[in-house]
């Protein structure tokens, strides 16, 4: 009981670190004059999964990649149909294809590629998903971020150029002096990493105890409790009528968890391939996969469709809970 009691202290620790290093380095941008599309797409987005990064980095320093892929695979899952559920059940969610399209698809395509790459591994050598694999996905991910920045940036200046603004206005006694900001981003950092540390410790400490496999530990308690971040900052948005806000956090959280994260835990150690992880990439697939052709279909997530995610979710976590 006190190791679960530990684990989830864990991961408040690392969502409290989260908070702290996102709000000292947007002070730091702010200072030296950084644009607020940069501060929003990388320190913002990024930020904000921090506890996702730490623990499954963490966890494959460790060699244990069945804890880095669940945990992944779990946040994703939670991201996609319970969060957006719960918002398309606040209010339906209209979906504008010429600012996200991309993006979903990027989102969509990146997780069915891995679950076919694993499908082949698993039916030919049935070995790990190679270090190559992992690299490559790191790779895609900095070109989609090099590519979204270049058009984020093409688009203030021109906004820019007509209102005739060249830097962001913020009143002055609302930011902290740089070096106390400064002192802020590392002391975020290091309580990230002590929660991270925390975490995965009492994860592997609870799994032997109770003879349970970390996989269903990292599906279930971290995967849902380090996207605790991304379900207050959804629902606040879909409270303030900007569910379509609430649907691009998700898809921009979840491209970077699957091509950034999980990429650079296989290359730490590679990602196994087994029946159990086969079944959750698979579900992880299959979610994606009905989301998009909701999108597709009517151009947005009505509260019939969030309802059935919201399902989905639930049903899957009590088979894998049950089994």
């Amino acid at each position: 009981m006190v190791d679960i009691l530990i684990l989830i202290a864990g991961i408040a620790i690392l969502i409290a670190g989260a908070e702290i290093f996102v709000n000292s380095s947007v002070n730091v941008a702010v200072k030296m004059k950084i644009p607020t599309v940069v501060i929003a797409l990388t320190i913002i987005a990024i930020g904000t999964s921090a506890p996702e990064t730490v623990i499954s980095i963490t966890a494959s320093t460790k060699g244990h990649s069945d804890l880095s892929m669940s945990n992944i695979i779990g946040s994703n899952y939670f991201n996609l149909l319970f969060i957006v559920g719960v918002c398309a059940l606040i209010k339906p969610i209209k979906v504008k294809l010429n600012e996200m399209g991309a993006e979903a698809w990027l989102m969509v395509g990146s997780t069915v590629v891995l679950f076919l790459i694993m499908l082949v591994i698993s039916f030919s050598t049935g070995e790990n998903v190679p270090r190559v694999v992992g690299i490559i996905m790191v790779l895609t991910f900095i070109i989609y971020l090099t590519l979204l920045l270049r058009h984020a940036l093409q688009g203030q200046r021109s906004h820019e150029h007509v209102t005739h603004r060249t830097s962001v206005e913020v009143p002055h006694e609302k930011t902290k002096p740089l070096w106390l900001s400064i002192i802020g981003v590392i002391f975020g950092l290091g309580v990230i990493l002590f929660g991270g540390e925390l975490t995965v410790s009492h994860a592997e400490i609870i799994a032997e105890q109770f003879g349970v496999h970390p996989r269903i530990i990292g599906l279930t308690i971290i995967g849902a409790g380090t996207s605790l971040p991304e379900l207050i900052i959804c629902i606040i948005a879909c409270k303030k009528r900007e569910s379509g806000m609430a649907l691009g956090t998700v898809i921009g959280t979840n491209i970077y968890n699957l091509l950034f994260i999980l990429g650079i835990a296989g290359a730490i150690d590679p990602l196994a391939v087994n029946r159990n992880q086969m079944f959750d990439m698979g579900a992880l697939a299959f979610g994606n996969i009905i989301v998009l052709i909701y999108i597709l279909t009517r151009k947005k997530i009505t509260r019939l469709e969030g309802a059935t995610m919201v399902a989905l979710y639930l049903g899957y976590m009590s088979y894998i809970l049950l089994s």
